[in-house]
């Protein structure tokens, strides 16, 4: 669950939910995903008539938000993602991808507490790239 970071002597862990847990460099095209959101677009969330803003899309993340709250998801989270969509251990749907995330994220011998709110963000936007299938 946890990977080392080295930082001179000191080796600390990284939770998964912060690294991506299993990145696959090369997973997404991530010069379609920057010219896809270059213009802060609004996209569809995964239930309900509400919408998610785009903030801003950098070389590592695309950060999300709505009135209340703001948050990022990680290149390596959406590689992460595409790789397990793609060896068929989540389901097509968002909803069902993100829940999917969700217990990938709580399996092993650490529970990630710290992860709620991005599963959720990356089906947004794996189902925003045409990734997943409607529900």
């Amino acid at each position: 669950m946890f990977a080392a970071v080295t930082r001179g002597t000191l080796s600390l862990p990284v939770p998964r939910c912060q690294r991506g847990g299993m990145s696959r460099p090369g997973a997404l095209d991530w010069e379609r995903v920057r010219a896809r959101y270059a213009d802060r677009p609004s996209l569809a969330s995964l239930a309900g008539s509400s919408r998610v803003q785009v903030l801003e899309v950098d070389d590592e993340r695309i950060c999300l938000g709505q009135r209340l709250w703001r948050d990022c998801v990680s290149r390596d989270d959406l590689d992460a993602a595409l790789v397990l969509l793609r060896e068929g251990r989540l389901a097509g749907g968002p909803m069902a991808v993100a829940e999917g995330l969700r217990a990938y994220y709580a399996s092993g011998p650490r529970v990630e507490t710290g992860c709620t709110r991005g599963p959720n963000l990356v089906a947004v936007v794996l189902a925003d790239l045409g990734y997943l299938t409607p529900p």
